[in-house]
Protein backbone atom coordinates (compact mmCIF):
# COMPACT_ATOMS: atom_id res chain seq x y z
CA UNK A 1 0.00 0.00 0.00
CA UNK A 2 2.78 2.60 0.69
CA UNK A 3 3.97 2.30 -3.09
CA UNK A 4 0.79 2.96 -4.20
CA UNK A 5 0.78 5.80 -1.63
CA UNK A 6 4.21 7.00 -3.17
CA UNK A 7 2.28 6.75 -6.96
CA UNK A 8 -0.42 9.11 -5.75
CA UNK A 9 2.09 11.85 -4.26
CA UNK A 10 4.23 11.95 -7.22
CA UNK A 11 1.24 12.42 -9.54
CA UNK A 12 -0.12 15.39 -7.75
CA UNK A 13 3.45 16.11 -8.03
CA UNK A 14 3.42 16.22 -11.31
CA UNK A 15 -0.01 17.80 -11.78
CA UNK A 16 1.13 20.69 -9.83
CA UNK A 17 4.47 20.90 -11.76
CA UNK A 18 2.63 20.60 -14.69
CA UNK A 19 -0.12 23.43 -14.05
CA UNK A 20 3.27 25.60 -12.77
CA UNK A 21 4.98 24.98 -16.03
CA UNK A 22 2.22 25.77 -18.15
CA UNK A 23 1.05 29.01 -16.13
CA UNK A 24 5.44 30.38 -16.34
CA UNK A 25 6.02 29.23 -20.01
CA UNK A 26 2.45 31.37 -20.94
CA UNK A 27 3.88 34.59 -19.62
CA UNK A 28 7.63 34.10 -19.94
CA UNK A 29 8.02 31.65 -23.19
CA UNK A 30 8.72 28.32 -23.61
CA UNK A 31 12.94 29.31 -23.78
CA UNK A 32 12.92 31.01 -20.93
CA UNK A 33 15.70 28.99 -18.50
CA UNK A 34 13.36 28.81 -15.30
CA UNK A 35 10.82 27.65 -18.03
CA UNK A 36 13.64 24.74 -18.84
CA UNK A 37 13.80 24.34 -15.90
CA UNK A 38 10.65 23.28 -14.78
CA UNK A 39 9.94 20.97 -18.11
CA UNK A 40 13.11 19.10 -16.44
CA UNK A 41 11.15 18.77 -12.95
CA UNK A 42 8.30 17.49 -14.63
CA UNK A 43 10.78 14.99 -16.36
CA UNK A 44 12.19 14.02 -13.35
CA UNK A 45 8.71 13.37 -11.70
CA UNK A 46 7.75 11.18 -14.92
CA UNK A 47 10.42 9.63 -14.36
CA UNK A 48 10.49 8.51 -11.05
CA UNK A 49 7.05 7.66 -11.26
CA UNK A 50 7.57 5.16 -14.01
CA UNK A 51 10.62 3.56 -11.89
CA UNK A 52 7.71 3.29 -9.29
CA UNK A 53 5.43 1.90 -11.23
CA UNK A 54 7.59 -0.99 -12.56
CA UNK A 55 9.10 -1.67 -9.23
CA UNK A 56 5.37 -2.64 -8.52
CA UNK A 57 5.30 -4.83 -11.43
CA UNK A 58 7.95 -6.72 -10.89
CA UNK A 59 7.57 -7.98 -7.60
Amino acid sequence: MQTANKLQNIKYEMEKKRSELQSFALVHGFTHPATIRLSQELDDLFNAYTEHKDSIHKK
